[in-house]
């Protein structure tokens, strides 16, 4: 696995790694054949493996905290996201892998676990590395198109679906997954399980109103975020016109990028800024107690509109179509000044949501400035 994740960093995006992918993706149909027969018994469980980053987890775990109310299920999950589990249920079995060693834990998992399904997320070619491991089980989900479900090992035929929106897709994955399993597969009693984030809290709440500002995106990714100054002059205009105090969140390796946002800043008008400063849980307790918080397409965005909390997203190479939550409290800006935009989110083929190498110098960046972020917050009634 430490070779595959070598390489993958070393190809991706190249024509090569394109290639690649299609190329095996054109196989696959032929390989999943190859998969059990589902059996359903009492014993069965689902499997699901969080491959992504941190909102690419969130974004399933609505999904994920319905299902496990009927059935068994396993979640794997990164272990740099340890924490994030708070977040589902007290009855789903959570393992925490190491990327390098996922498929040393697979191998184990699938030793002392019989009768699996496994609900693939992506139809990206790691997942038949991850299905040999697991010992070929019936695989239910996005094998070979984002918009299609396949079930192989079921006695069912592809369905293609209708919208881009993830979060949705999922919905629809949820309602296949019920209509399928048999009875003597659910779980024999009804139990209501309290959701362990609630009780959380974090000891950098100040005393005052506060809004959270994520201005960053995965350190791999060279776009995701605005210029330095539209965040700096945002946070200044914030401070002088309203009395909520700005917090700016991210992680050890974002705090270059928000330090240099802070350092547009006149000194009277600097946020907290807790770049690597907050774990997991402290951001949920942050995010909860928080009046809004406006963030990136990022892992923040994502957390926010679990929550439910007011979130508004700035979307400027990303597509709000596939990306966005469908809450209420859940708002977005998307300026496409630009015919290339957005550059991810369009494909449904056989590739994972990985940087896009931009020929124009990532000028979506610009698409978006302070007075946008703050005309959107007026109309809203935030501010």
């Amino acid at each position: 696995m430490f070779l595959l994740v070598y390489l993958k960093h070393l190809f991706q995006g190249s024509k090569f790694d394109r290639y690649l992918r299609l190329i095996i993706s054109y196989l696959a149909p032929y390989y999943y054949r190859n998969s059990k027969k589902v059996a359903f018994t009492n014993e069965t469980k689902f499997i699901y493996i969080c491959y992504g980053g941190l909102g690419d987890c969130i974004l399933a775990f609505p999904f994920l905290k319905n299902l496990s109310k009927k059935f068994n299920i396993t979640i794997l999950i990164d272990k740099k996201f340890r924490g994030i589990d708070t977040l589902l249920n007290d009855d789903i079995e959570v393992i925490f892998y190491i990327k390098n060693q996922i498929l040393k834990e697979l191998k184990k998992y699938s030793k002392t676990n019989k009768n699996i399904i496994l609900i693939q997320q992506s139809p990206i070619l790691e997942f038949i590395l991850f299905h040999i491991f697991l010992k070929k089980p019936s695989t239910i989900g996005f094998l070979y198109n984002q918009n299609q479900l396949a079930f192989e090992g079921f006695p069912l035929e592809k369905k293609e679906i209708k919208t881009d929106n993830k979060f949705l897709k999922y919905s629809i994955l949820e309602k296949n997954i019920f209509n399928i399993t048999s009875k003597n597969m659910s779980k024999q009693h009804n139990i209501i399980y309290k959701s362990k984030y609630q009780n959380l809290k974090s000891s950098f709440i100040p005393n005052s109103s506060y809004f959270i500002l994520s201005p960053t995106k995965d350190s791999n990714w060279s776009m995701g975020f605005l210029d330095y100054k539209i965040y700096a002059n945002f946070i200044q205009k914030m401070i002088e016109n309203t009395n909520l105090t700005p917090i700016v969140v991210g992680t050890t390796i974002d705090k270059k990028i928000i330090d240099n946002i802070v350092k547009n800043l006149p000194s009277k008008f600097k946020p907290i800024n807790l770049a690597g400063k907050t774990n997991i849980k402290d951001l949920i307790g942050l995010v909860k107690k928080s009046d809004f918080v406006v963030a990136n397409d990022n892992g923040v965005h994502h957390l926010s509109n679990f929550l439910n909390k007011k979130t508004l997203t700035l979307y400027n190479f990303s597509s709000y179509k596939v990306y966005n939550w469908p809450n209420k409290n859940s708002n977005y800006i998307f300026k496409p000044l630009y015919n290339c935009m957005p550059c991810v989110g369009k494909e449904n083929g056989p590739f994972d949501n990985y940087p896009f190498k931009c020929p124009w110098n990532i000028r979506c960046k610009y698409t978006i400035d302070e007075e946008d972020i703050l005309k959107k917050l007026g109309e809203l009634e935030w501010i």
